[in-house]
Parts: structure tokens; C-alpha cells; sequence
């Protein structure tokens, strides 16, 4: 790595998600879990005496205090496993199946749906995070949110030199600095066809006016449809999702504003970012929906 490069590299510490303790190195949930737990079975040891065998009683005592522990200092996947074990059980009494019916009116499952033998099948309507999608790109959520897809460009940060990486780090550092909403980056790996590249080159090629030029553009186009065969192509596409409340202005929603200042902004770092309208913020969710389905072939986009 560059020296110019090396400079933007910080340590962040792994556990910076982590609460604060309160006492003893253990958290406010931790003491809640532990401290009734203890105070219960030392209300138990005063109350069994010599009536319960001390056997019995350390065995008590060592079970329920492992199991409270291993709830308190327990963690799966960065959750505690109170949390975890309260999840895996509002999961099991969920309905697992899901269709598009109005609240109090999802009705039976048909006798065609499969069934699990013994079990009695319960159904729940189906609600999506996005409710509407506008002609101007904006996605209505829930709880009066909106949002709205910016579609960016890449920039070769290590290729730069060194004052182009302070003023991209700079400008990126700016747009950071100006969200008043949270905001999310998602990077897509897709499939890339390459039949509308070949398809142009193959109609633009008579047109051409030296017959050189001409067979060198058919030529060109045997080779990407070899490649095509030959490889399993991918691309990846760059999105960054804007929300902000559903509030109605003069100046339209203030998703849509604040989107277009993010947009102006990174065209300063070098990104080349625009708001994607109605009918491509639809295609999007289509495809997260069925990412194994989707296929990027538009080479007007780049």
C-alpha cells in the first residue's frame, strides 16, 4: 500500500457497540439478569435450612446459576442470548406463512398448499417494508418515512494521487458530515450480458465508413459473445438509499432535496450519482426480491 493511502487507515475498536458497565464489569441488562437470579436463591438457602439436603441445594444452586450466567454473558452473533432466546421465540409463535389480505380477513390456506402433518397452518397478511412507489422514485415506509435510490458510480481511490485523495476523502467526509438521516450503501454483485453490447456493435457496424472499422467491430463482438459463453460474468452497482420523514413542502417531499444535495455533493468526490425515477427504483426491489433472477444489460448506463 501507498504511503498517501496508508494515511486514511484508522483502527476502530471491535467492541464499540458494546454498553457501558455499570458495576463489576457487567452491564445494567446483565445485572438485571444476575442480581434477581442471586437474591432468589439466597432467599431459597434461608428458607430450605436443614430441611433440603446440601447436595440438593448446591445442585439447585449450580444449575440455575449456569443458566443464568450463560443468558447473561452469552452472546450469538452480537446479541445477548436473553435477546436471542426472545427472537427464536416470538419467531416460533409467528405465523410462518404470510398473504396479500387485508388485516382480520386472511381466510384458510388453500388445499393445495402443502402441509405439515400435525400441525394446525396459520396465516397472517403479508406486509412489506415499501407500501408505494412514486412516479418521482420516492418509496413510502412505514411509520411516515420515505426514501429514495441514488445510483453511483465507482472512483479508483488508489490510482489517484495523492491531493486527489485528500479532496475525495474530503468530499466524502462532507457528505458524511451533512446527513440528517440515516442513509444505506449497498454494494450488488449482478450478472452481466453482455447481448445488447454485441447487438450494438453488430447494427453500428455497417454504418461505419472504413470496411476495417467494420470488420473490427464484428470481430469485437465474436469475442464478447466467447467471453460470454466461456465466463460467468459480473458487475457490481453501487446504491445509496436516502430517507427522511414523509413531510409535504413547497418544494416537493424532503427525501427528494435531500437526496439531490447527497447527489451534488458526491459529484465532487469524482462519483457520478443520480436519483433513480419510479419505474427504476421499482426494478431495483424487483430484483432484491429475486436477486438470482436479475441481470444487468443496460449499457446505457454507463
Amino acid at each position: 500500500m501507498t504511503e498517501g493511502a496508508s494515511r486514511w487507515r484508522a483502527r476502530i475498536p471491535a467492541d464499540i457497540d458494546r454498553p457501558e458497565p455499570v458495576a463489576f464489569g457487567l452491564t445494567g441488562r446483565q445485572l438485571l439478569l444476575i442480581a434477581p437470579a442471586a437474591l432468589g436463591l439466597w432467599i431459597g438457602y434461608l428458607l430450605a435450612g436443614d430441611r433440603v439436603p446440601a447436595w440438593a441445594q448446591i445442585a439447585v444452586a449450580v444449575a440455575t446459576g449456569g443458566v443464568v450466567l450463560a443468558l447473561a454473558l452469552g452472546e450469538r452473533d452480537g446479541m445477548g442470548l436473553d435477546a436471542y432466546l426472545a427472537a427464536g421465540l416470538a419467531w416460533w409463535r409467528s405465523p410462518k406463512r404470510r398473504i396479500g389480505a387485508p388485516e382480520g380477513r386472511t381466510g384458510r390456506l388453500p388445499d393445495w398448499a402443502p402441509r405439515v402433518r400435525g400441525s394446525r397452518v396459520r396465516l397472517a397478511p403479508l406486509r412489506l417494508p415499501a407500501s408505494a412507489i412514486g412516479d418521482d422514485g420516492v418509496i413510502t415506509l412505514a411509520e411516515g418515512r420515505q426514501a429514495v435510490v441514488v445510483a453511483c458510480s465507482s472512483v479508483n481511490f488508489h490510482l489517484a494521487s495523492e491531493r486527489e485523495q485528500e479532496a475525495i476523502v474530503g468530499a466524502f467526509a462532507a457528505v458524511l458530515d451533512s446527513l440528517a438521516h440515516p442513509v444505506q450503501v449497498l454494494i450488488q454483485a449482478r450478472p452481466l450480458d453482455l447481448a445488447p453490447y454485441t447487438l450494438l456493435l453488430r447494427d453500428n457496424a455497417p454504418g461505419l465508413a472504413a470496411p476495417a472499422l467494420a470488420r473490427a467491430a464484428r470481430d469485437h463482438a465474436d469475442f464478447l459473445e466467447a467471453v460470454q459463453h466461456r465466463y460467468e460474468l459480473t458487475c457490481r452497482q453501487a446504491l445509496l438509499v436516502v430517507t427522511a420523514p414523509a413531510r409535504s413542502g413547497g418544494q416537493g417531499p424532503p427525501v427528494l432535496r435531500g437526496a439531490a444535495e447527497v447527489a451534488a455533493q458526491l459529484d465532487g468526490a469524482g462519483i457520478r450519482a443520480r436519483i433513480c425515477d419510479g419505474e427504476e427504483a421499482e426494478a431495483l426491489l424487483r430484483e432484491a426480491m429475486n436477486p438470482l433472477a436479475a441481470t444487468t444489460h443496460r449499457p446505457s448506463d454507463d
